[in-house]
């Protein structure tokens, strides 16, 4: 069983649970994970599990060069104290992946973005965390990693949202993951791209999970297409016959063409700095909210159920959240599919592993 590291916010180690009666981890790819730890409670427990500290367990610490990295942080959340005569007193710690701290933050003044996506969400972090405006924002000690080069465009206004959900609303429509991470004392943002190991691709082993390799039980299919659209018109600002309208995805006809209307009236012409945005790269935003619209309501397929991630590919090592990855449970649905999140659950009976797969 893993270790429980518990740091403070200058990530200060302040002690270790090297015991508990559960552990349930759960990092996600492009959206913000979650975690539970259910043990005995103490006057120590109490005093060290505080609402803030971060938790990070001792198969996530590496040390390379001197700099020590923490990964698969969570942040605790929530405490609760359960305590019964007959079967003892409990503590139900609970809270976020590290990234949540971004929830701390809104996108303060109306911003237009274009260009990449991936500088879109540089822009947005460094602008709303690392350096804004108003150094009271800032995030102590957050940076952004290097660049990788993503070249997905993207034509977005954005005003007010919380800045950790509209990064996973990009991540989710260009399929990028993102993290937050201590490293070398400081906390790092970090967006990156799951490789292909799925039998679409030849260029690295592929990782299966199917009754042949005696490593897939348990299984749940999906498939839901009630509420899938794949054109929309897109309503921007304006009353009547002066409303702005575009569209996205005309080209799908017949049985093929499901229809939905986005309305985007929140998007304003109006610029930073007084400056009006032209109608051409106005309509370019409007097509960015239906594109992403679209995405919401596109069609879901996918499979969760337990693995067995050390009988042939083991979790962490030949393959990782993001990842593409071939399905193929016993009625021979075979599917290649994305590792959305992970849920590693680990009690006195051993470690459990069910990953969430999704197209």
């Amino acid at each position: 069983m893993n270790d429980i590291y518990v740091l403070d916010q200058s990530f200060t180690l302040k002690g270790i649970i090297d015991s508990y009666e559960s552990v349930i981890w759960r990092p996600s790819y492009s959206e913000v994970g979650d975690f539970e730890i259910y043990l005995g409670a103490t006057v120590e427990r109490i005093n060290l599990l505080r609402q803030n500290y971060y938790v990070v367990r001792s198969s996530d610490i590496t040390v390379e060069n001197g700099v020590t990295t923490y990964k698969r942080v969570m942040v605790i959340k929530n405490i609760e104290l359960t305590t019964n005569v007959e079967d003892g007193d409990y503590l139900t710690v609970t809270g976020r992946e590290l990234k949540f701290l971004l929830h701390s933050r809104i996108v303060w003044k109306m911003t237009t973005l274009n260009g990449t996506a991936e500088n879109a969400i540089r822009t947005l972090v460094n602008q709303n965390a690392i350096n804004p405006t108003d150094s009271k924002r800032v995030i102590p000690t957050l940076r952004l990693a290097a660049a990788i080069g993503l070249t997905d465009s993207i034509e977005m206004q954005v005003t007010g949202n919380y800045l950790d959900d509209t990064i996973t609303k990009i991540c989710t429509t260009y399929n990028y993951g993102w993290d937050v991470y201590i490293s070398n004392g400081a906390l790092v943002f970090e967006l990156y791209m799951g490789l292909d190991r799925s039998y679409g691709q030849s260029d690295r082993p592929y990782v299966v999970f199917s009754d042949d390799f005696d490593n897939l039980y348990n299984t749940d299919y999906q498939l839901n297409t009630e509420e899938y659209a794949n054109c929309t018109l897109i309503g921007g600002e304006g009353e009547g016959a002066e409303r702005k309208y575009t569209s996205v995805g005309t080209n799908n006809s017949g049985l093929n063409r499901y229809e939905v209307f986005t309305d985007a009236r929140d998007i304003s012409s109006d610029g930073e700095d007084e400056t009006t945005i032209p109608l051409a790269a106005y309509l370019l935003l409007l097509q960015q909210r239906g594109r992403e619209n679209l995405a919401e309501l596109a069609y879901t397929e996918g499979f969760s159920g337990e693995v067995l991630s050390n009988v042939a590919f083991k979790y962490g090592k030949d393959f990782y959240i993001g990842d593409m990855v071939t399905v193929i449970n016993s009625y021979g649905i075979s599917k290649n599919v994305r590792v959305l999140s992970a849920i590693e659950s680990e009690d006195q009976s051993g470690t459990k592993l069910i990953p969430q797969f999704n197209i």
